[in-house]
């Protein structure tokens, strides 16, 4: 019997779709403009996560243009500008054209870099499509004046369908902001046409370290531990593809699971009585809990980066010495049409993405009665998640000959 041998590399491999930067398609150019002109509206049907802020104060080093630009009501509107980097912007003339068509909603905003603290801005356009992207608010001021503005930038006059938020960050405003503001048919109007919504719920690796060994350390232990090895990492790449259940072997992950030390259940509760005062239909929206892990020691500084174009995924892939993404030049990001084909998946695949659990997982059948202070610990053993997998980048390897893909 042939043995079958797993170098390295494969035991290593992500679960994440493997990206082959080598094959083109010279012929393209002769194909007819209907068929072209469809190719490229196929790219662009691809699911992002943007993560957004809005905020009362506004960048010094602006002029007074650029200020009225991006303030909508009483908020401006702040983005990661790595997160809007297209390809199909950049491509030629006749695939900018189609992708501004399909990323209909055009606002202007300040653009910042990770780790900058918006220390260093530049105002830009922020172009989206209401149907597929899922605006992330991980900072709120004032939601019924950006709602406004998103109705009135739409052709369609749309507004919003889809959106992510802790509620920890809105619950304070909204108790202190006038509650009339919130019953303008602007406000109204989007909340009603939400199709989905994702509840935030985040810890990273330093929490999660902490309370693993918390919790499994202690005497006598009568539970099932926490391992948690197979939760998936967050990255800044927003474009996603979503299997409707994670294929991996999660049981021992699922059956104790630590999501963060916000309050899910009163969290929810508190989703569907804001619906509720605002005259919304919860059954209306289809609602999950979103669930991120960083990467992280939120107890060190962020490391600044000075890096221009789309965002660099400086982390390296799980028990190799590979980055995920070695850009050619860091002020001028090569571009490249690419053929995806899913990489080979193994029961331990390492993933970058997240988790998402429906709404009624979270009851207190199903909470751990652990005596830790920071109890959301969680069996949703029954409660198998989807998984969203980022798109995420490569470049060329460090050892010449190897073969890169994630």
């Amino acid at each position: 019997m042939a043995s079958h041998i797993v170098s390295e590399d494969q035991s290593a491999s992500l679960l994440n779709k493997e990206y082959n930067e080598d094959h083109v398609f010279p012929q393209f150019v002769l194909l007819p403009w209907e068929l072209r002109n469809q190719v490229w509206k196929y790219a662009l049907q691809k699911r992002r996560m943007i993560r957004v802020s809005l905020k009362e104060r506004q960048p010094d080093d602006i002029t007074e243009q650029e200020s009225r630009d991006i303030k909508y009501g009483r908020c401006s509107l702040f983005i990661n500008g790595s997160q809007l980097f297209g390809k199909l912007l950049r491509v030629n003339s006749e695939a900018r054209k189609a992708a501004l068509e399909f990323y209909r909603v055009q606002l202007p905003c300040v653009l910042t870099h990770p780790g900058s603290n918006d220390t260093r801005v530049r105002i830009g356009m922020f172009s989206f499509n209401p149907e597929y992207d899922i605006l992330w608010f991980e900072e709120v001021y004032h939601l019924p004046d950006f709602f406004s503005a998103i109705i009135m930038h739409d052709s369609r006059r749309i507004g919003l369908c889809n959106i992510a938020t802790s509620l920890a960050n809105i619950r304070g405003i909204l108790e202190a902001d006038d509650p009339n503001k919130y019953k303008c048919p602007a406000f109204t109007q989007t909340i009603r046409n939400i199709r989905e919504f994702y509840l935030v719920a985040q810890t990273n690796s330093y929490h999660l370290e902490l309370v693993k060994e918390q919790y499994n350390d202690r005497d006598p232990h009568d539970e099932t531990p926490i391992t948690q090895s197979l939760s998936p990492l967050m990255s800044n790449i927003p474009t996603f593809d979503l299997l409707h259940r994670d294929p991996r072997s999660i049981e021992h992950d699922l059956s104790r699971l630590f999501l963060g030390f916000d309050d899910i259940p009163r969290e929810i509760t508190s989703w569907n009585l804001m619906l509720d005062e605002w005259g919304a239909d919860p059954s209306q929206m289809e609602s999950r809990v979103l669930f991120i892990c960083r990467d992280m020691n939120p107890c060190l500084p962020v490391e600044d980066s000075s890096h221009e174009g789309p965002e660099l995924q400086r982390s390296r892939v799980p028990r190799t010495n590979r980055l995920l993404y070695e850009p050619s030049s860091s002020l001028v990001p090569t571009i490249h049409l690419t053929a995806e084909r899913q990489a080979a998946k193994r029961e331990d695949s390492p993933a970058f993405g997240f988790w998402m659990f429906p709404l009624d997982a979270f009851s207190e059948a199903n909470k751990s009665r652990h005596s830790l202070q920071s109890p959301n610990i969680w069996d949703l053993s029954n409660y198998w998640p989807e998984l969203g997998l980022f798109h995420l980048p490569t470049g060329p390897s460090r050892n010449e000959g190897e073969k890169v893909g994630i």
